[in-house]
């Protein structure tokens, strides 16, 4: 009976990574890596009969070899100082907690000194661009409630993005049209400054538009959501999500008593081509590592959405089933969030190269894995978020699947090395990359940050995920059939009662 079951079960995932995709984002996942994937869970059941649900999930959090990879992953390779990783199904999450929020902090000289504090579950992170995907959901909400239409222009509710005239939010919203402004919001003095810059925003003209995420999509349309609400971004996110979901630990600005909670993303490391290194030293706890969120009111509350959100794994991981559940947004709009609406095949010098892969203010499934922030095997109305600071939330709203990553990869690390100063990276037995910058200083290099997370972190989570679901669908499955054959035996019972 389980092998059949099995065989249906992969059909069945295998047809669900489709839904919704381009056909080269479709059959990523083969049925044979299902296959390998989902015999394990089979294999537990047939060998541990007399186990408990939780006893089996024991057995397959050993087996997936995580704890092994995360460690080896903080502590060996020091690619981060600490994470809180929560992934699961609707009925169960499991959470992973490893390494330090705090390495060291700037004494009152500005000398780098050690100052070690344990991450925890409750640590609150530095969510980055992860925050645009509460931009798209508002957005989606007052679509939703009619009180906009995805083909509205930018202008008709924010007039003083003058030079946006003919471009509409489903434009942003998908990363469509390319941007540019006449200067750098991150290097202005003040909000005003900032915010005359954003007005002048225009099409950019010259683009292929290639490389198409950007954050400016999402501060655009922080001024509809403001407009059409008629109350701030944080407060609109607030009331329609925030005290909706009881996201309590989740803010624009940390309340004081909140503080030593919060993990540092402070002093990462830039080794430029000229030589040049810069050091964040902003980027205190409770202030936002993003300079332009820094510019454009972060420490007065005021949400710039393309970053600037602090949260914490449990408040993520209930966002995420909420989502899953409906509470935010009913299923139509939840499955427009995935579609890509910007990445497409083209073919250079006989090999496939690929544009971004995007769905509203998130990832949609890139067709290289290596260049995907969407697992494979997720289904086709899965979506994907990531963020500068380590973070990383995947949702997958027809599975009832979700993993929420976060980390503090920019604290204490280098996240940019210039191409010409990379072979200065020096390699020890145990895979932990280093550099020796001017100043006689020696890093940590992190800027494969990304693409080593997924590996050990990420994907691993959610293939536990997958075999959780199954693990679970199969409990139901021998419970009904108990449940049934108990009710057979009854009304035998009951029958042969009624012959006395």
């Amino acid at each position: 009976m389980l092998e059949k079951f099995l065989i249906d079960y992969i059909n069945d995932l295998y047809n669900k990574q489709n839904i919704n995709m381009k056909p080269e984002q479709q059959n990523l996942y083969t049925k044979m890596q299902y296959y390998e994937l989902l015999k394990p869970v089979i294999d537990v059941v047939n060998t541990y009969k007399d186990y408990s649900l939780e006893e089996m999930r024991s057995i397959l959090f050993q087996k997936s070899g995580i704890e092994e990879k995360v460690t080896d992953f903080i502590y060996n390779k020091e690619m981060i100082p600490g994470m809180v990783c929560s992934y699961g199904t609707q009925k169960y999450k499991e959470t992973i907690v490893i390494g330090n929020k705090q390495e060291v902090t700037l004494d009152q000289n500005d000398h780098t000194v050690s100052a070690l504090e344990k991450m925890t579950e409750d640590t609150i992170f530095d969510l980055a661009s992860v925050t645009k995907l509460f931009t798209s959901l508002g957005i989606l909400k007052l679509v939703e409630s009619n009180l906009i239409k995805i083909d509205d222009e930018i202008c008709k509710y924010a007039p003083q993005f003058k030079n946006l005239k003919g471009v509409n939010i489903f434009d942003l919203l998908s990363f469509r049209v390319p941007l540019r402004t006449t200067g750098r919001v991150d290097r202005v003095a003040s909000k005003e400054e900032g915010e005359k810059i954003l007005f002048n925003i225009e099409i950019d003209n010259d683009s292929n538009n290639n490389r198409p995420y950007t954050d400016m999509g999402a501060m655009v349309l922080k001024y509809v959501i403001e407009s059409v609400s008629g109350m701030s971004l944080y407060n609109y996110i607030d009331g329609n999500i925030l005290k909706k979901l009881n996201l309590t630990d989740t803010h624009v600005k940390i309340p004081n008593y909140k503080l030593d909670r919060v993990a540092s993303t402070n002093l990462d490391a830039k080794y430029y081509k000229d030589g040049n290194v810069l050091v964040t030293k902003e980027a205190t706890k409770g202030i936002v590592y993003d300079p332009k969120a820094q510019i454009m009111g972060q420490q007065d509350g005021d949400l710039s959405g393309h970053a600037e959100l602090f949260s914490t794994a449990n408040d993520m991981t209930v966002l995420a089933q909420g989502i899953i559940n409906g509470q935010i947004l009913n299923d139509k709009y939840v499955a427009y969030m995935a579609k890509n609406r910007t990445g497409k095949k083209y073919v250079i010098d006989n090999k496939n190269q690929y544009i971004q892969y995007l769905g509203y203010l998130c990832y949609s499934k890139h067709p290289n894995l290596g260049d995907s922030e969407l697992f494979h095997a997720m289904s086709g109305r899965s979506f994907a978020s990531a963020g500068w600071t380590g973070t990383q939330l995947t949702v997958d709203p027809i599975n009832h699947l979700y993993l929420f990553m976060a980390g503090n990869r920019s604290h204490n690390r280098m996240t940019f090395i210039d191409p010409v100063q990379r072979e200065k990276v020096k390699e020890d037995k145990n895979g932990k990359k280093t550099i020796t910058l001017p100043d006689g200083t020696t890093r940590i290099d992190a800027t494969r940050f990304a693409w080593d997370r997924d590996e050990v972190v990420v994907h691993p989570a959610l293939k536990l995920s997958i075999q959780y679901k199954m693990l679970e669908d199969i409990y139901e499955l021998m419970n009904e059939k108990v449940e049934a054959n108990e009710k057979i035996r009854y009304l035998n019972k009951s029958n042969n009662y009624s012959k006395i």
